[in-house]
């Protein structure tokens, strides 16, 4: 493991600049299973104009300055995917490093304890093509985010760094 000799800030931003160096990113991240065990993931919309267009991704939102992680846990919901706010649980929190744009990303993993309907998911908001479960161990770089791959990885070995 490398010795870090960068400084990490948080501002107060409207948008966040994904460009910028020694971004220090805090997330909340939905993880939804269904009796199978596969995870509820959204398709972003291909016309998204992101690096994420067409591929699956764990829903999730950045946190606001001073949110706690909770709240946005519930804007997951509510914001993101536009379905009724019910009871959520943090199952985990994951730190992953990306040395390539020196960016730190934690992240608070929250489930939801009433399940989300079908109806829910046939009906995803703009921006997502569709909801579905998905073994992520069928993710893969043509049709996931890094990040969705990501935390895969780290829900195998939880309390570890990803650098």
């Amino acid at each position: 493991m490398s010795t870090l000799n960068h400084k990490a800030y948080a501002v107060r931003q409207k948008e966040i600049d994904y460009k910028t160096t020694d971004l220090v990113m805090m997330q909340a991240q939905l993880i939804n299973r269904n009796p199978e065990g596969n995870v509820m993931v959204e398709k972003v919309s291909k016309d998204a104009g992101t690096y994420s267009a067409g591929k699956y991704y764990i829903p999730g939102v950045a946190m606001k300055f001073g949110e706690h992680p909770e709240e946005a846990g519930h804007r997951v919901l509510t914001e993101e995917l536009e379905i009724a706010d019910r009871e959520i649980v943090l199952v985990g929190t994951q730190s992953h490093w990306n040395d390539e744009k020196n960016h730190w990303y934690l992240l608070y993993l929250f489930e939801t304890v009433e399940p989300i309907s079908q109806e829910e998911m046939d009906n995803p908001c703009e921006g997502i093509d569709e909801l579905l479960y998905l073994n992520l161990e069928d993710a893969t770089a043509e049709n996931s985010t890094q990040g969705l791959r990501d935390i895969r990885e780290a829900m195998k070995v939880p309390g570890k760094t990803y650098i």
